[in-house]
C-alpha cells in the first residue's frame, strides 16, 4: 500500500467510497432521505473540485492502482495555527488493514510539515468506530455540539491532536 496526493482523475474512486461509507456508516444516525439522496455523481464533482482548491490537501491510499481509502484535510476555519482534518474514509473491502491509522498519520505529517499546531476533526456522535480510531491516534474529545449537513441536523461531536509532535518521522 503507498499513499499519495490525490489527483482529480481518482475523484470517481473517492466519490464511490465516500457515497458508500455515508450510507453505511450513518444509517440511523442521520435521516434516510437525505442518505438516500446522496449521489456518486455529484460527490465527483465536489471532491475534484475539493482535489483542485489550493489551500486543501486529499490523500489516497492505494494498492496497486486500487483506492483503497482516502483522508481530506484543509486550514481550521475556527482556529489559527490548527489544521482541519475534514474527512477519512476507507473501502468496507479494505477495512482492518490499517489503511485509516496510515492515513490519519499521514495527514499529522502533513500538517506538522505545513507548520500547524494542532488538528481538529469532527465526527457524528454515534460513529464509535471512528471516535475509538482517532483517540487511538492521539485525539481526545473537545466538544459536543450540532453540525449541519445542508439543512441536515447531526448531533456531533468535536476531537482535537493538542501537539502534531506525535506525527513526527521516526528517528
Amino acid at each position: 500500500m503507498q499513499i499519495r496526493r490525490a489527483l482529480p482523475d481518482d475523484a470517481p474512486a473517492i466519490a464511490r467510497i465516500y457515497v458508500e461509507n455515508w450510507k453505511m456508516t450513518y444509517s440511523g444516525l442521520l435521516p434516510a432521505d437525505f442518505l438516500d439522496a446522496l449521489s456518486e455523481k455529484d460527490k465527483e464533482e465536489v471532491w475534484r473540485s475539493y482535489i483542485l482548491l489550493e489551500d486543501r490537501r486529499v490523500f489516497v491510499a492505494e494498492d496497486e492502482g486500487d483506492v483503497l481509502g482516502f483522508a481530506a484535510c484543509m486550514p481550521d476555519e475556527e482556529r489559527e495555527n490548527c489544521l482541519y482534518f475534514d474527512s477519512l474514509h476507507v473501502a468496507q473491502r479494505a477495512r482492518g488493514r490499517g489503511v485509516g491509522g496510515a492515513l490519519i498519520r499521514r495527514v499529522g505529517r502533513f500538517g506538522r510539515e505545513q507548520g500547524f499546531a494542532h488538528m481538529t476533526i469532527c465526527i457524528v456522535r454515534g460513529n464509535d468506530n471512528a471516535r475509538e480510531i482517532y483517540l487511538h491516534h492521539g485525539a481526545r474529545h473537545e466538544a459536543f455540539f450540532t453540525d449541519h449537513f445542508g439543512e441536515t441536523p447531526s448531533n456531533s461531536e468535536r476531537l482535537i491532536w493538542d501537539s502534531l509532535d506525535l506525527f513526527a518521522p521516526e528517528a
